[in-house]
Formats: C-alpha cells, sequence, structure tokens
C-alpha cells in the first residue's frame, strides 16, 4: 500500500461508514416488503439526512440554507458572509457552484451504494 492509495481509502472511510449504518439499520425493512413499501418514504428522508454528513461545512451550509430552508441566493450569499466573517464572502455564481458539487456527491454516495433501491418508483 502506498500513502496516495491509504489517503484516497481515509477519504472514503467516513462516508463508507456512513453506508454501513444506514444499510445494516434498513436491512431487516427490506426482508418484508409490506413494511418496506410503507417506510421507503422515511428511509429516503433519513438517508439523505445522513448523506449531508459526507459534506464539507460549506457545502452542508449551502445545500441546507437554499434548499432545505428555502432561502433566496441573494439570502444565502449574506448567511455565509455572516457565518464565515469578514472577507470570506462568496458570489451566487460560486455558492452555486458549490451546491451543483455537494449535489453531486450526494447523488454518488447513494448511487454507488445499496442504498439506491430506497429511491427507484415501484
Amino acid at each position: 500500500m502506498t500513502e496516495i492509495q491509504l489517503k484516497k481509502l481515509l477519504r472514503q472511510l467516513h462516508a463508507a461508514q456512513i453506508q454501513d449504518s444506514l444499510l445494516e439499520e434498513y436491512s431487516e425493512i427490506s426482508k418484508d416488503s409490506s413494511e418496506n413499501h410503507s417506510y421507503k418514504g422515511n428511509a429516503q428522508f433519513r438517508i439523505i439526512e445522513e448523506t449531508l454528513n459526507i459534506l464539507s461545512r460549506n457545502e452542508r451550509f449551502v445545500i441546507e440554507t437554499h434548499l432545505v430552508y428555502h432561502h433566496t441566493w441573494s439570502e444565502t450569499m449574506m448567511f455565509f458572509a455572516e457565518k464565515s466573517g469578514p472577507g470570506c464572502e462568496r458570489s451566487e455564481r460560486t455558492l452555486k457552484r458549490i451546491q451543483s458539487s455537494a449535489l453531486k456527491k450526494m447523488v454518488n454516495f447513494i448511487n454507488l451504494s445499496a442504498l439506491k433501491e430506497y429511491f427507484h418508483e415501484t
């Protein structure tokens, strides 16, 4: 093993731990299809909540402020500047890029695991 390989595995460790935890939690539910169907909606929200934990602080802040709490981009820029302090403001374009990156990270996290089965329409 090289340092580069180790760094790559360490970067993936937190996400893998979250995936394992969620898969273990929902493995019993998937055995009973009637319970699975009624619980699927709650499972989706729980998975998304946990998926937020793989994001950086800035990514999570933008996702929560803009998408979860429905603030406008202007408001999100203002809140970001307040949180980050003087000299750390970000443009709307930068915040949109941060949001896009975070969404891709979340989608990959879900789609590259068995968790994706909870998001397929039946």
